[in-house]
């Protein structure tokens, strides 16, 4: 019997908090290629003593353990596959997510565009991975002959944005869209958000969404979540969209 077999073997037998993470990784087993302890937590809407007591409850130590087990299955399970089959299967889903690029809101792409536009500075953020679409809106609208101001870590975002004006445009983007970080790090900008402001996010429910004006959420939150790395793709093409389309008003 395989790890997840077990899992399902056992569900009914957890406690309400663990059967949470149970009912997550069973449906995203893939996903935990990737998740520390506090990510599983937060995306199975429970904690981190939940999923730590689910792991026990299974017969193992902890969650690394646990995870280790979980990726022998996934490394498994894809020996089996076809690697030809996992290359269409992938590159389809990706053609998926694009397609879906359409049901955008247009007229929150026109504000976001109006914005980028106006006489004021522009504050581009994005930390780690999310600092690629980020960079490239920068690098695109000076070449556009718009100057922004660009950031790719908190502590220097501290610092850029004590010059922000009230009729600034801010853009951050996140693959996740959580808060912690950005309150913690940014916690003028929490409190007293320009009106200007967009979250660019992959993630439909992002705690930062209830105190950023604008949120643009774009698709294939799944699709990143199976990836080993943060994916970025999908912003990076919704910047060179918005590039595309800011020059044509030029």
């Amino acid at each position: 019997m395989d790890i997840i077999e077990s899992i399902k073997k056992q569900h009914l037998e957890l406690s309400k908090s663990e059967q949470k993470v149970s009912s997550y990784i069973i449906k995203h087993p893939d996903n935990i290629e990737t998740f520390t302890i506090t990510k599983l937590a937060s995306e199975a809407k429970t904690s981190t003593s939940a999923v730590l007591r689910f792991c026990q409850s299974l017969g193992f130590q902890g969650y690394k353990e646990f995870r280790f087990e979980i990726l022998n299955y996934l490394h498994n399970r894809r020996q089996k596959a076809n690697p030809n089959d996992l290359i269409n299967n992938y590159l389809t889903d990706y053609a998926k997510v694009i397609n879906q690029m359409q049901q955008i809101d247009h007229k929150q792409i026109d504000y976001l565009i109006d914005c980028l536009m106006n006489d004021e500075l522009n504050y581009l953020l994005g930390i780690y991975y999310s600092s690629f679409p980020a960079k490239e809106l920068y690098y695109g609208l000076s070449d556009l002959g718009k100057p922004s101001l660009y950031s790719n870590d908190y502590i220097n975002s501290a610092h850029i944005t004590r010059t922000m004006k009230n009729s600034s445009t801010l853009v951050l983007f996140s693959v996740s869209g959580n808060k912690q970080d950005f309150s913690n790090f940014l916690p003028d900008l929490t409190n007293d958000m320009p009106p200007h402001s967009f979250l660019i996010t992959l993630n439909p429910k992002a705690e930062l969404s209830k105190i950023f004006p604008e949120t643009i959420v774009l698709p294939g939150s799944v699709f990143s979540n199976r990836s080993v790395t943060d994916g970025q793709s999908i912003p990076i093409l919704f910047v060179e969209m918005l590039l595309n389309l800011i020059h044509e008003k030029v």
